[in-house]
Parts: C-alpha cells; sequence; structure tokens
C-alpha cells in the first residue's frame, strides 16, 4: 500500500458527491502539504473523510447485499448481484488509508507535540472507527505499519482478529486522553464535547466487542456508552451546495440506480403487507419508519414493487445521517442479555430503544413490550431473533446490517439476491474485495487473494 500524502479528502468515493466545503469553512489546509498544517485544522477534513467512508458507498453495498435495498441501474445493477471486481473498491480503500488512518495518526501525534492530548484522542477514534470498518468489511487488512513509508513502504496485513485487539487498546487509549483536562476542539460531530466523545468511544468498543462474538465485554463496554438520543454521533447535513445528505446527492445524481423493489426491510415494515413477519402489530404501527425510507408500490398486484424516497426522509438533502447512536447502544445491550438468558434485563433494552423510536417517528406507536409480546414467546431464541430483527430495520442504508448478517450466518433468514451455480445453498457474500491498487502497489497484500464469498476471521 503505497500512501500518498494527496489529501484527497473531497473525492467522496469518485461519485461527484459534492465538495461539502459548508462543513469546513475554517479549515485553511494546502492540500499538497498537510504536514504543515497543525492538528486542529487537520480534524474537520477527517471527519469529513470518515462521514463519506459510512454514508457513502460502502454503505449503499451494505445496503444492497442485506435487502435493503436494490442496485438497478449501471454499474449498480452488477453489484446487486455480487458481480464485483476489486476495482469497485479502489476509492474507499484510498478514502479509508489516505484520507483517515494516515492523517488521523499524523494528526494525533502532532496535537500531543501541541499539548492537546484531548484533540490526539478523538483523532484516534477517528481512526478507529475507520480501520474498525475496514477490518471488518476486508478481513486482514494493514494497521501496525501504517504511515511510516520510510521503515514499511510495504506494510504488512495484519489478522483481523488482532487488528480488533488493537482497536481496543487504541479506544482505551484515546478514552484516557479525551478525559483530561483542556480547551474543546473545534470539530463537526461534538463540537469538543469531551463527554460525548467518550461515551461513542465507549460505544464503539460495544460494537466491535459484538464483532468479535465477546458478548459481555460488549454489554460492560455499552453500560459506558451514549446515553441518550441527545448524544448520537451523527454527520450534519443542511441544505446547501455540497452540504446536503450524502444519499440525496447520489440520488439526485445517479437516479435509479438505487431503488427499493424487493426490499426485505420494506416488506417489515409495510403496514399494508400481511405476513407473521411484519413487524407491525396491536403494540407496533411502522407506518411512519416505513414512509421514513419508502413509497409503497403503485403498480397493481406487485407489493415489492418500492421504491426508496428521493429528495424526503432519510434522503431529504437536510437529513442528519447516524454513524453511532443511543439505539444502537441500548440494541448491543439487549443482545448481550438475551445471549446470556437476562431476559428481562434484554427487556428493558428493547424497550428504551422503543421508546427512542417513538420520539425520532412520532407518527409511528412503539408501546412498551411485556416478555409475553415478543414475537413466538418469551424465550431467549425469539428475543433474539426480535432484536436482531430490529437491528436489521434501525439500521437501514447503514454497513452494521452486513456485519450482523455475517456474525449470526443470516439468522433472521434475509433473501439471498442470487444462487451460485452448483452451490446447494445460496452463498452471501462475506466480505468487500481488496483494491486493485493495493494489490498493484503492495506485495504484501494476502496471495492467493480471497474471493467474495470467502469468511473473514472473525465470522468463521
Amino acid at each position: 500500500m503505497k500512501i500518498k500524502f494527496n489529501h484527497t479528502f473531497l473525492l467522496f468515493l469518485g461519485l461527484s458527491l459534492g465538495s461539502c466545503q459548508d462543513f469546513v469553512d475554517d479549515l485553511d489546509v494546502d492540500p499538497n502539504q498537510p504536514p504543515s498544517a497543525d492538528a486542529q485544522n487537520m480534524l474537520q477534513g477527517i471527519e469529513l473523510a470518515d462521514a463519506v467512508i459510512h454514508e457513502g458507498e460502502a454503505a449503499r453495498i451494505s445496503s444492497m447485499w442485506t435487502a435493503q435495498f436494490t442496485g438497478a441501474n449501471q454499474q449498480y445493477t452488477s453489484i446487486n448481484r455480487y458481480d464485483v471486481t476489486a476495482g469497485n473498491f479502489d476509492n474507499m480503500w484510498s478514502t479509508m488509508y489516505v484520507d483517515v488512518a494516515t492523517q488521523s495518526r499524523i494528526a494525533a501525534a502532532r496535537a500531543l507535540q501541541e499539548q492537546n492530548p484531548r484533540l490526539s484522542g478523538i483523532l484516534q477514534v477517528l481512526e478507529a472507527h475507520t480501520l474498525g470498518t475496514a477490518t471488518s468489511l476486508f478481513g486482514d487488512i494493514p494497521f501496525s505499519q501504517v504511515n511510516d513509508r520510510l521503515n514499511f513502504p510495504n506494510p504488512v496485513y495484519d489478522p483481523q482478529a488482532q487488528v480488533y485487539v488493537a482497536l481496543q487498546q487504541e479506544l482505551d487509549e484515546a478514552i484516557a486522553k479525551i478525559n483530561t483536562t483542556g480547551g474543546a476542539p473545534r470539530d463537526l460531530f461534538y463540537q469538543g464535547n469531551a463527554t460525548k466523545w467518550v461515551a461513542a468511544a465507549y460505544t464503539l468498543k460495544a460494537r466491535y466487542y459484538l464483532h468479535t462474538k465477546q458478548y459481555d465485554l460488549a454489554r460492560q463496554a455499552a453500560l459506558n456508552g451514549i446515553s441518550a438520543p441527545a448524544n448520537d454521533w451523527i454527520v450534519p447535513h443542511k441544505e446547501s451546495d455540497g452540504a446536503e445528505n450524502f444519499y440525496y446527492q447520489f440520488n439526485s445524481q445517479r437516479v435509479s440506480y438505487l431503488t427499493g423493489t424487493d426490499s426485505y426491510a420494506a416488506r417489515l415494515l409495510d403496514p399494508a403487507r400481511p405476513g407473521n413477519r411484519n413487524r407491525n402489530n396491536t403494540k407496533t404501527d411502522e407506518s411512519a419508519r416505513f414512509n421514513f425510507f419508502f413509497n409503497a408500490s403503485s403498480t397493481a398486484g406487485n407489493l415489492d414493487d418500492y421504491q426508496l424516497l428521493a429528495n424526503s426522509g432519510f434522503a431529504d438533502p437536510a437529513e442528519d445521517f447516524p454513524i453511532l447512536t443511543y439505539s444502537e447502544n441500548q440494541l448491543i445491550l439487549a443482545e448481550a442479555y438475551a445471549r446470556a438468558g437476562n431476559l428481562a434485563s434484554a427487556l428493558t433494552a428493547l424497550n428504551a430503544h422503543r421508546s427512542a423510536l417513538s420520539t425520532k417517528y412520532p407518527g409511528g406507536r412503539y408501546d412498551a413490550y411485556t416478555l409475553a409480546d415478543i414475537p413466538g414467546g418469551a424465550t431467549a431464541a425469539n428475543m433474539l431473533n426480535e432484536i436482531l430483527t430490529e437491528r436489521y430495520v434501525s439500521f437501514i442504508g447503514q454497513i452494521e446490517p452486513f456485519n450482523d448478517l455475517r456474525r449470526t450466518n443470516n439468522a433472521i433468514g434475509l433473501p439471498n439476491k442470487r444462487q451460485l451455480p452448483g452451490a446447494p445453498t445460496p452463498a452471501f457474500p462475506q466480505r468487500f474485495l481488496y483494491s486493485q491498487s493495493e494489490v498493484n502497489s503492495n506485495v504484501n497484500t494476502p496471495n492467493p487473494l480471497p474471493d467474495l464469498f470467502s469468511k473473514t476471521t472473525v465470522n468463521q
């Protein structure tokens, strides 16, 4: 992996998603000489690149491969049916490594030199967020030797399990730094609020413990995580040139590339849809959440012909995008408790999430459940299915459902989009492919290359 200091923060994965200049009005950095900038001036560009990763192409591919959205035009038709090449992931890989991993390590070290440990800790959280996503999607990745071109021009690929351990250590270091006294860095997400950054770091730790199936450690971390919806980590958007929601930008520039046709998520939420998997019941009205993402079918006799909203709801130009939330934290707690057989505590966490849904979707209904309300009855297995299904519809348009699909071996029964020739059962993609530019430039890229259907270590 040949890291170049070209500071390509505004590439937006090659999809012309706009400059987002309104986000970084006070960022005055020569893009050709990032080492000359101080840590504070580097921060917002790194945050923007992190947002691009989690709201952009990686999220769209994850949503297609978990039957939330459907690719229906141009290259998205191929991606939708798992027909991808290494070149599909070039821009994504570059954004992860050039714009976040390398720059965050430079900036974190510089912040310590500038006697600003709180800023250094925030930058470490951003690095952990991006590289944790990278290892979840790609498996083994460069980690320990990143950002040392002189000594490691071809950084080795650290095993995925070791990367997760290192990420937990990095987040612990970040929390300790953020908890030190000091000023409030100017950042896009939490405006330098140390308490909110620490809570977000704990929720990120809980997410990664979930990835590695260390459920009690996930519970312990989540108990210190995001404690209210007001403290959610979100990407702020507004309706002005370059600062709009990324799904809005993509849909307006790539009309009909992404649709809701055959969306399993839409089927689960649609109040007009019959069936025992539909989530509407006497205590739940999903109409508002459905209408936040989808338009109902207008095709006679075809209920599955859903459409994604184009300029409203989740794709409204001013709609903020969730990165880490109170709801995710509560659902991590709920799953960890359910797996430990503590159904009462699992129910408490699930109901806390349902209460947050009532606020987010005021036109819907999310009354508190009793154990008797759990579909199928009050067993650990049924509780776990309810929680995993709730995660699936709560994270529409995000990356985590793809992680859940692979982590749980498709426990909630998502439909597969194609049948491999000769395969006894349909196979789901198990990873993203290493980028072609990385394969061409780094002699340490795994050989032979894992294919799309090879499970990563933590999901075996």
